[in-house]
């Protein structure tokens, strides 16, 4: 889990967490363990956050946790600031990757975490097959392959500085600190 690794370089305790596109809540139940003090989970799917439920509950943790359903580009507003915001493998699901972007920096005081398609020639080739048959078979959902060098651009013309970075075969995982 290398997002955690590098969240964790820096002083998680009581710090407040938003993740966006959490899924069951792995990400941040597992910062919580390691002394966050409370985390916001958004996600399209009800399914997931009923996940996050369970599993915050039979850690004890369902009083520290608060799960949200719904695209966070359009809960915005009732979204509040948090400490450290996590997006792993979700830029990738965003069409206006640059709204995503915008919004979920202007919510966060100190930490950005994301990862993202790593730009080598074989996993864009991937996902450009994976988009085509998406298109093809008009699936609601389908991936999108955005200018990745781009978007670390726009997340340190917020105000971060690159604090961390790692990667899989696939994924590239970054963390930035507020400067």
């Amino acid at each position: 889990m290398y997002l955690v690794e590098g969240i964790t370089s820096s002083n998680v305790h009581n710090k407040s967490i938003l993740e966006i596109g959490c899924g069951v809540g792995g990400l941040h139940i597992t910062l919580l363990k390691e002394g966050a003090g409370s985390a916001v989970g958004i996600d399209i799917a009800q399914g997931m956050l009923d996940g996050a439920k369970v599993l915050a509950k039979e850690l004890g943790m369902e009083t520290r946790t608060k799960y949200i359903l719904g695209d966070f580009a359009q809960l915005n507003g009732e979204i509040e600031d948090a400490d450290i915001t996590i997006l792993d493998k979700v830029v990738c699901c965003y069409e206006d990757v640059n709204t995503l972007l915008d919004k979920s920096l202007a919510k966060t005081r100190s930490t950005y975490a994301l990862s993202f398609p790593k730009s080598s020639f074989l996993i864009k080739l991937f996902f450009g097959f994976h988009i085509t048959v998406a298109k093809l078979l008009h699936w609601k959902f389908r991936p999108h392959w955005h200018d990745w060098d781009a978007v670390v651009k726009r997340i340190e013309s917020a105000g971060f500085k690159q604090m961390y970075q790692n990667a899989t075969f696939f994924w590239d995982v970054r963390v930035f600190g507020k400067t």
